[in-house]
């Protein structure tokens, strides 16, 4: 484990800031969110390089905008949610 954390290509991939994209570069909040999510970047834009969508700053905000209006106008009836915790995990 020692050696995939420390040497493999996609864990370092997204090391540091240099990766990033702009808004996300130059944005006061980089050292906070680290450019954001990676795994929604790509399942919401094909790209796990892109900006984060759920940041307002983000290029692919939209997509986030309009998810949730769809989600809002949906008659789709959302249960509970049941958080995880040690006695029922």
């Amino acid at each position: 484990l020692d050696d995939i954390w420390y040497n493999s290509f996609g864990f370092n991939r997204y090391r540091g800031f240099d990766w990033m994209p702009e808004p996300c570069r130059s944005c006061d909040e980089k050292e906070k969110d680290f450019g954001g999510c990676r795994c929604q970047a790509y399942m919401l834009t094909g790209n796990a390089d892109n900006t984060d969508p759920v940041c307002s700053k983000s290029p692919h905000h939209g997509k986030i905008v309009d998810a949730r209006r769809e989600a809002d106008c949906s008659d789709i009836k959302i249960g509970q949610l049941l958080f995880r915790n040690r006695s029922n995990s």
